[in-house]
C-alpha cells in the first residue's frame, strides 16, 4: 500500500490553466461537443473560439436541449470536474494535459437561441455597445430573450434577426470587437 494512503494524504489539485491556445481549444471544444451531441437539438461552440482569438480564457458552448437530456449534459463529464449546475448553465473543469481548462454550456430554446450565440460569442465590449445602441433606438437588448421593444420580443431567434431590427448588417464573429469605441466591422 502506498504511503500516501496509509497516512490519508491526498493527491495535488490538478492545476486550473488560464488560457489555452485556440487550435487546442478547438480540439478539446470538438472532444466535449463530441460527448453531448447526441443530447442536443442544436450546439455550438461560441465565445473566443468563434471569434477566432490567438488565446481562448474558457470554452463557451450554447445548447439547445429538453429538460431530460439538459440534465444529462451534467452526467456526461465526471462529477468531480463540475462546478455547477443549474436550469441555464453548466459549469466544467474538462481535463486537459493533466491540467483543468474551463467549459461553460449555456441553455438556450429554440426562440432565444440567436441571443444566446450572439451575447455569449461577445466580446463583452462589442455586447455593450449593441445594447447601448439597442436603447438609443427604444429597445432593450434583454440577453435571456432577445431585443424588445414595450416588453415584447421583436428578435432572437436569430444573431442576423437581431442586427436586422436595430438596421445593421450582420458581422462576422471575427469582427466583434470594439476598438476607441467603435466595432471594427462598423464602416465610418
Amino acid at each position: 500500500m502506498k504511503q500516501a494512503k496509509l497516512f490519508g494524504e491526498t493527491e495535488a489539485e490538478p492545476k486550473v490553466l488560464s488560457s489555452l491556445d485556440l487550435a487546442k481549444a478547438k480540439l478539446l471544444a470538438s472532444q466535449m461537443s463530441d460527448q453531448i451531441k447526441s443530447l442536443c437539438v442544436r450546439l455550438e461552440v461560441v465565445g473566443s473560439i468563434r471569434r477566432q482569438k490567438a488565446l481562448v480564457g474558457d470554452i463557451d458552448f450554447v445548447v439547445e436541449a429538453t429538460d431530460s437530456n439538459w440534465a444529462k449534459i451534467t452526467s456526461c463529464f465526471k462529477k468531480s470536474n463540475v462546478i455547477c449546475a443549474g436550469n441555464q448553465l453548466i459549469k466544467v473543469n474538462y481535463p486537459v494535459d493533466g491540467a483543468l481548462f474551463q467549459a461553460d454550456f449555456y441553455r438556450a430554446y429554440e426562440n432565444n437561441f440567436g441571443i444566446q450565440q450572439l451575447i455569449r460569442t461577445g466580446s463583452a465590449e462589442h455586447n455593450t455597445w449593441l445594447a447601448s445602441l439597442a436603447l438609443s433606438k427604444g429597445y432593450r437588448l434583454k440577453y435571456s430573450e432577445g431585443l424588445l421593444k414595450d416588453g415584447q420580443i421583436l428578435a432572437g431567434k436569430t444573431e442576423e434577426s437581431v442586427f436586422e431590427a436595430l438596421g445593421l448588417p450582420c458581422p462576422k464573429p471575427e469582427e466583434r470587437e470594439v476598438v476607441n469605441g467603435k466595432p471594427v466591422w462598423l464602416k465610418k
